[in-house]
């Protein structure tokens, strides 16, 4: 046989394999917390307590870990897991950035519990939010132009004062950020599928994904989608009960849970427990900034448990107040 047919048989083959091969599934991965890509997937046993949208709520973050004793409960071999759903960096316009600064505070606090913990530190999660990508992007690109820890104040006053200068005031951990913090966000995950059917992301459904891989290695597309929208409930031209329903389908998911858009700026039909829920299949909350006032919420979900409907989440079970009256 020349080596021309055989070229060309392997050729034949590796098409065919190609063609045939199925798409990866949740249901393929070992029954422990796995991380693929930007994908992580857990478990179908054990419990996960889940926060968003921090913001800088030194507080608030603290206040999370004393009500579930979550890391005690780690270190003491508990099958918990904590998810951050991404924004627990940068203050927002209203809320003036001054020391001690708790958005270093968190992102410090993290990566030390995570390292102390060893590999059960892998059970606190931190997933990318749309801050945290351009907090990192705008970092990078100020490093590569020539910004050091000497002259960054004139970077990020040149920066601010520019055109888009009122964007990137946004992102405002870039003044404080460090080397090992950019490490920290470039690396984050930025999805969360449980083996029970939940889906957990910072902010909305990618709406063009055919299959899990579209989130293991997200375009730009599809990370914007993920990272940065927001229902058309709220803003028009927002993604859709379809887009929700297209995406849960092509990951046979069951519901999806996400932060990044204040409860207030939901009609008031939608919003129950401090958290809104859409049709059925999505829930929206805040532990931190656009939480209610005085109605901030972190979520709990039984992973052993397949739930059909965010309806079937409910007060003092899966829906719990940040501050207990």
């Amino acid at each position: 046989m020349n080596s021309t047919l055989i070229h060309t048989l392997l050729l034949l083959v590796c098409f065919t394999m190609a063609a045939t091969a199925q798409p990866k599934h949740v249901s393929q991965y070992p029954n422990q917390l796995t991380r693929d890509g930007h994908v992580i997937v857990l478990p179908d046993r054990g419990a996960v307590y889940i926060v968003s949208d921090l913001h800088a709520h030194w507080n608030d973050f603290n206040q999370w870990l004393q009500q579930t004793q979550l890391i005690e409960r780690i270190k003491a071999g508990d099958d918990v897991y904590g998810i951050m759903l991404g924004d627990s960096i940068d203050y927002k316009p209203d809320e003036e950035p001054k020391p001690p600064y708790g958005d270093v505070q968190i992102v410090n606090r993290v990566i030390e519990i995570q390292r102390q913990l060893g590999d059960k530190g892998k059970r606190l999660i931190y997933i990318r939010g749309n801050h945290e990508l351009a907090a990192a992007n705008t970092y990078a690109m100020m490093k590569s132009h020539g910004m050091t820890n000497q002259n960054r104040p004139v970077f990020i006053r040149k920066l601010y004062n520019g055109i888009n200068g009122s964007y990137y005031k946004q992102f405002n951990f870039i003044e404080r950020m460090t080397d090992e913090h950019f490490e920290f966000l470039i690396n984050l995950p930025t999805v969360v599928i449980g083996k029970n059917g939940f889906v957990a992301i910072h902010a909305g459904p990618a709406r063009s994904i055919i299959s899990l891989e579209d989130l293991i290695d997200p375009g730009p597309k599809t990370l914007d989608e993920l990272l940065w929208d927001r229902p058309d409930t709220v803003l028009g031209g927002g993604y859709t009960f379809k887009h929700t329903e297209k995406f849960l389908k092509a990951l046979s998911a069951n519901f999806l849970i996400v932060g990044h858009t204040p409860i207030g700026y939901f009609p008031p039909k939608y919003i129950k427990d401090g958290v809104a829920r859409l049709d059925g299949k999505q829930l929206i909350f805040s532990t931190g900034y656009g939480g209610l006032r005085g109605g901030q919420t972190y979520i709990e979900i039984d992973l052993a448990k397949t739930y059909t409907s965010v309806e079937e989440l409910k007060s003092g079970v899966n829906i719990h107040p940040l501050y207990p009256k």
